[in-house]
């Protein structure tokens, strides 16, 4: 005869094998049919009835359709029923384990454990998948370029055929500019010319069914080449100070600019310098420190008249004739400091030393002064000076001013990004100097 414990324990056995039962139906779409009412058989008559088609006494008989309320709950915690008096004082056993629904490609749902061991596997799959897709379409693009230059060079519509030694020779006419074709059709060097100035190049331009995007200088660049070297996040610094976040203490570019941020060569505030004190204080994005490096000269300490003790600005004899200071001026910032023989001011440098400035949009003070433009004139007529610095303008490079809007391109990094092509790959078999589109 069995003990009490071992009855106890069957019937705990019993209640946990309905519970399993039960849930086993749930995930299955079966409900359980309700004790005390006959089960429903279904057959010719019901399937007939259910369409609702009369009785031979003209009623109709329809049934009504089933819904079931599908659940699963599998997220660490089992919904607990009653049942009646089997269920009564129940215990559930609470799952341990976490599901993760995935649905990339299909609707998958998979253990946490699992899901977090192939992360990294799936992870590198996927980006791999995504270069290769890149690489091809990439390589279509330029295959349908240099398809449409080769019909263009063999229509026999521009003249007789010139041998050419090199590929990079052969220029197109994009709107009116002409172009000279490089890194395999990836990139067009605008001609320099008057009628083929920068802001003359398109902004987007199509050749033979490609995107072009207009660069900073005026240049086209091939989309396939832009969008890879956007998505690469490759930048490439150089040894240069930012402008922009030397003067300002910040860069819109964050770290995608590809000149030095270094916040111990900011310029000095302007706040703290004239009044003494800032109202964003210790926050403040430039600096609060006065030393020689990033403070102007004294102009009355230059003169033998400052009467501050506590005076700010630095107090260095620098000839009245000396120029301005470039890096003091662009940047606020002279790693010379009290040695550097040129004046610190907070001038434009190009202006107060020649009496012209190049750059575009320049926000420095442009002070005249007298002996400068004497000297720079030199018998030489101001207009004509004039044109010759907006040409020189057209022929300068992103970081002489010579940027058209500020989402072009950056042909600097494009170009490193690209690298340097030996092989141009146009093969041309009829070899013409221009080609019009």
């Amino acid at each position: 005869m069995a003990s009490a414990e071992d009855r106890e324990m069957m019937e705990k056995i019993g209640r946990l094998a309905g519970r399993i039962n039960r849930y086993k139906n749930e995930l299955a779409g079966f409900a359980p049919t309700p004790a005390g009412r006959p089960p429903h058989h279904t057959g010719p008559v019901d399937g007939w009835r259910a369409r609702g088609f009369p009785h031979r006494g003209g009623h109709h008989s329809a049934r009504m359709p089933v819904y079931r309320n599908k659940t699963l709950i599998l997220n660490g915690a089992s919904q607990q029923k009653q049942s009646g008096d089997q269920d009564a004082g129940a215990t559930s056993d609470a799952s341990s384990s976490s599901w993760v629904t995935k649905n990339d490609r299909h609707l998958q749902l998979i253990n946490s454990n699992v899901y977090k061991r192939d992360a990294p596997v799936r992870t590198a799959a996927m980006e791999q998948a995504r270069r290769q897709k890149l690489a091809l379409r990439d390589k279509q693009e330029r295959a349908k370029l240099i398809s449409h230059l080769n019909h263009m060079v063999n229509s026999g519509g521009f003249g007789s055929a010139n041998q050419q030694a090199a590929a990079d020779k052969y220029e197109i006419a994009v709107q009116g500019v002409r172009f000279r074709v490089a890194k395999n059709g990836s990139k067009l060097i605008r001609v320099p010319g008057e009628n083929n100035s920068a802001k003359a190049t398109p902004k987007i331009a199509v050749v033979g069914g490609v995107r072009f995007y207009r660069s900073k200088n005026g240049n086209l660049y091939r989309h396939g080449i832009v969008k890879a070297q956007r998505q690469s996040g490759v930048v490439k610094k150089v040894n240069v100070p930012c402008k922009q976040f030397s003067m300002t203490g910040s860069c819109t570019q964050g770290p995608r600019c590809r000149y030095v941020h270094d916040p111990h060569k900011v310029a000095i505030c302007r706040e703290f310098l004239q009044g003494g004190g800032c109202q964003s204080g210790e926050h403040c994005d430039l600096s609060h420190e006065p030393i020689p490096e990033r403070t102007p000269t004294c102009l009355h300490f230059a003169r033998d008249s400052c009467t501050k003790p506590d005076c700010k600005y630095a107090h260095v004899k620098v000839s009245p004739a000396a120029p301005v200071c470039r890096d003091f001026g662009f940047y606020g910032y002279c790693e010379k400091g009290a040695s550097c023989p040129d004046r610190h001011v907070f001038e434009c440098p190009d202006f107060s030393n020649t009496g012209t400035c190049k750059i575009k949009g320049c926000k420095l003070p442009h002070r005249e002064r007298a002996s400068v433009l004497r000297r720079g004139a030199g018998g030489r007529d101001l207009s004509s000076m004039e044109e010759e610095d907006k040409e020189m303008a057209d022929l300068s490079s992103d970081e002489d001013g010579e940027s058209i809007d500020d989402d072009d391109v950056d042909s600097d990094e494009v170009d490193e990004f690209i690298g340097h092509d030996e092989h141009e790959g146009l093969e041309f078999a009829e070899q013409r100097d221009f080609i019009a589109l």
